[in-house]
């Protein structure tokens, strides 16, 4: 099975848009999800605006993950809840953030890019640490990573960052800086306390 669904990602990744596909940036969504026993979690989406960082929707829905969790393969597991939530947003949004890998993946298409594609939005990966492969980082005041002799994500401060879909590494990072207070992005961290605090709300 796990050949298989490598197939379908290594195939999917070709259609992953690197280049900046809207016209402004002014709301950003983040979205997390939040576990609890068994396959119970909570997906979380938060909209803030990207100057004010005042929060302008927040949403969250219980669901249930099915497919197992295996490295490597988080978008099997997630992205449908994902993309569920932020079709719950009744505001529009410019981009949005996820709590996992883009293209900075060893076949292209980590969590991020499996969200943008299925929702057909922007989306940037952001995750604390690495899928396992061999990277190769370049150039400061931020690392570009390369995998394969191929530029596919950068490190900020310990936070990686790469393409989802629909926009391009430099607006990735851009807006990674723009958005962050704490180490996190501050539309990520919003949208973590809240799956975490529904979750516990919910599931005790």
């Amino acid at each position: 099975m796990m050949d298989h669904l490598a197939d379908v990602q290594s195939k999917l990744a070709s259609k992953v848009i690197k280049k900046d596909s809207f016209t402004k940036l002014e709301k950003i969504a983040g979205v997390d999800i939040s576990f609890s026993k068994e396959n119970l979690a909570i997906a979380a989406a938060v909209i803030l605006d990207s100057n004010s960082f005042n929060i302008l929707e927040k949403k969250t829905i219980a669901v249930e993950l099915l497919f197992p969790y295996i490295p490597g393969f988080l978008g099997f597991r997630e992205a449908n809840a994902m993309v569920l939530i932020l079709n719950q947003l009744e505001s529009d949004f410019d981009v949005s953030m996820i709590n996992g890998h883009g293209i900075l993946h060893p076949r292209g298409f980590g969590l991020a890019s499996h969200v943008g594609l299925l929702a057909d939005v922007p989306t940037i990966g952001v995750a604390k640490r690495l899928i396992g492969g061999t990277y190769t980082y370049h150039g400061t005041p931020f690392k570009v990573i390369k995998f394969m002799n191929q530029t596919i994500g950068a490190c900020v401060n310990g936070i990686y960052v790469s393409i989802g879909h629909k926009i391009s590494l430099k607006t990735a990072v851009d807006l990674l800086l723009k958005m962050r207070i704490y180490k996190m992005p501050e539309p990520l961290r919003q949208a973590h306390i809240l799956a975490t605090k529904t979750a516990k709300q919910e599931f005790g």
